[in-house]
């Protein structure tokens, strides 16, 4: 099954998005630009070449692609990978991976595993780093938040020569100055709680959110298993500031069709930005 595309815009420049979600088959969400995959829930040839992976939880439609990331990286003799996952299921992931090495009869996986908990950032590059966030799910799961640090000109040298600016920073002043963008947030699997919790998440210029169950029958379903119902996603919508809303995780109790159908009847009038559907079903 080919993952999904999208091209998004945003302050960063134009943000390549590719992937496909259903719960329970599988979550996948590749970020090529920028060398991270947010959950390999399922083997596919778009992950090996990203050096991070961030795991949300343990349920293995997010976590199921994990050992074959690290083992076509071994294979194809790619440098270290890095996957940041929940502190709470970090041993037993060590444990995954150096038992699938033993299965394959090879040395140990180049992988460092990064415990993260509720706020740990991990630095990606310079300018960007993933903030962690506990979201509302019925295990240890982990959202992230990609925080890019935009460097401007200091607003007070705005009227200043480019030769000027030069001869300022040649002499040691700092002629910068430094914001955090919250460019791209993905809440992985949650119910409604975490937009008490963590209302920041909805400030993110582009918001991968899951919408699981649709039809009014499923409400403690989704209340019980940490997961959004289409009328929480519907009542929240007022505070939703992103540019693109990116919608993910439908159950496989719900035909696409119908899932489709609610997306254009409901969702969308309800929703200022731009909704995009990556659900996908995996063959």
């Amino acid at each position: 099954m080919s993952l999904r595309h999208l091209g998004l815009s945003t302050s960063w420049g134009p943000l390549r998005l590719a992937g496909g979600s259903r719960a329970g088959d599988g979550t996948i969400l590749v970020l090529p630009q920028l060398g991270l995959a947010l959950d390999a829930g399922r083997p596919h040839r778009a992950v090996p070449p990203l050096p991070t992976v961030m795991v949300s939880h343990g349920h293995l439609d997010h976590i199921g692609g994990l050992t074959y990331w690290a083992s076509q990286r071994f294979l194809n003799s790619m440098p270290g990978g890095t996957a940041v996952v929940p502190a709470a299921i970090a041993a037993d992931v060590r444990a995954l991976l150096e038992i699938t090495a033993h299965l394959e009869g090879g040395r140990p996986y180049d992988v460092t595993v990064v415990e993260a908990d509720d706020g740990t950032r991990h630095r990606l590059r310079r300018d960007l780093e993933l903030e962690l966030f506990a979201t509302d799910h019925w295990v240890p799961t982990l959202g992230s938040s990609l925080i890019w640090y935009r460097r401007h000109l200091r607003p007070d040298l705005a009227g200043l020569s480019e030769r000027e600016i030069a001869a300022r920073s040649a002499a040691g002043e700092t002629v910068t100055t430094e914001d955090e963008v919250r460019l791209l947030t993905y809440c992985a699997d949650t119910g409604p709680g975490l937009f008490a919790r963590h209302p920041e998440v909805l400030d993110a210029e582009v918001l991968l959110l899951e919408c699981t169950f649709y039809r009014t029958g499923d409400r403690d379903r989704a209340a019980a298993f940490g997961h959004l119902h289409v009328d929480d996603l519907l009542a929240a919508a007022p505070r939703f500031t992103c540019r693109h809303l990116v919608l993910l995780h439908p159950s496989r109790r719900h035909r696409l069709r119908e899932v489709d159908q609610e997306l254009q009847r409901r969702i969308r009038p309800a929703f200022a930005c731009q909704v995009h559907p990556l659900w996908v079903d995996w063959e």
